[in-house]
């Protein structure tokens, strides 16, 4: 449908109730096109009744033999296609109808207004390239995340549930760091894993949900998402002492004798902000080298400063 923005009631950024007009558009001719349908319908329905009032007339003459069965016949097939007009006709009003309450535009939910790209008098349609304007409810952030296959696995195989949706009630809560590096001040809740892999990226989507009353968060911004994680028993090391080289991570160790070793190390996904958790390469008790790590070469001995550490 096409129209003339007659009336803009809201502007960006305000907050509007379930219901609220935002705008009117110009109704002039969807009017017209509502009493054009109702004349049809009463067209319609007096056809209805003058076939209805031949198709009885005709079925007692056919009782008394003065006409055919043929003519009884005809008379009903009439009957039965004016009440086909009548219900076309009746659709047809009903789909004027529903345009003209288009023209008055109410938000269907509670939110804050977006954008506003068209003012009044702009010509409107549904080819527009640009919606009237978006209502967003922000009471609830969801954020939106993604994991590969082989982290999804090893995700999931943490928490205890034979389905998914059993795995998600004892997930813990999450938090989100917003783009500036701060913590949002409330804890969110995963809700949602899709259910199909992403054929271009071969990752599993995520959904979890954030309360907003403040209105601190704002649909369509990045953060990142923390998921504590918990172990029984885990081996740490300083990030500091790791190194990386073509995609692999490696620590200096040394022996008994001070003579520096590169091994390589696997890291587990989890990590804290200053610390790695090891899966394979380390043991307790192994010395690592966590300074001066660009002058130290393999096979060099090196004069240790020790320092004992419980992680």
């Amino acid at each position: 449908m096409d129209g003339y923005i007659e009336a803009v009631y809201i502007e960006e950024g305000a907050l509007v109730k379930k219901g609220q007009p935002l705008f009117k558009i110009d109704a002039n001719s969807f009017q017209q096109d509502v009493y054009h349908k109702k004349a049809a319908v009463a067209a319609a329905e007096a056809g209805l009744e003058t076939a209805s009032i031949q198709a009885q007339r005709t079925a007692v003459l056919a009782a008394q033999k003065i006409v055919n069965s043929f003519e009884l016949t005809a008379a009903k097939n009439t009957e039965r296609m004016k009440k086909a007009e009548l219900s076309q006709a009746r659709a047809e009003l009903s789909a004027a109808q529903s345009k003209l309450a288009f023209t008055n535009i109410v938000s269907p939910i509670n939110g804050v207004v977006g954008s506003l790209p068209y003012k009044i008098g702009s010509l409107v349609s549904s080819t527009s390239p640009n919606a009237l304007t978006t209502v967003a409810n922000t009471q609830r952030i969801y954020a939106y995340f993604s994991l590969s296959q082989q982290q999804l696995n090893a995700f999931l195989q943490q928490y205890q549930g034979n389905q998914v949706h059993d795995k998600f009630k004892n997930m813990p809560e999450v938090s989100l760091i917003l783009g500036q590096g701060e913590p949002y001040a409330m804890k969110g809740k995963i809700q949602t894993l899709s259910g199909v892999l992403n054929a271009s990226t071969g990752s599993a989507n995520f959904k979890a949900v954030f309360p907003n009353p403040d209105g601190l968060l704002w649909s369509g911004a990045s953060a990142t998402i923390q998921i504590p994680t918990q172990f029984s028993a885990a081996l740490l090391i300083p990030k500091k002492a790791v190194f990386e080289l073509q995609g692999k991570y490696f620590v200096f160790t040394t022996d008994a004798a001070n003579k520096v070793h590169t091994t390589e190390i696997i890291i587990m996904e989890t990590a804290t902000e200053k610390d790695y958790v090891i899966r394979e390469g380390l043991k307790a008790g192994d010395r690592i080298v966590t300074e001066g790590l660009g002058n130290l070469r393999d096979g060099m001995v090196i004069n240790l400063q020790v320092t004992s550490s419980n992680k």
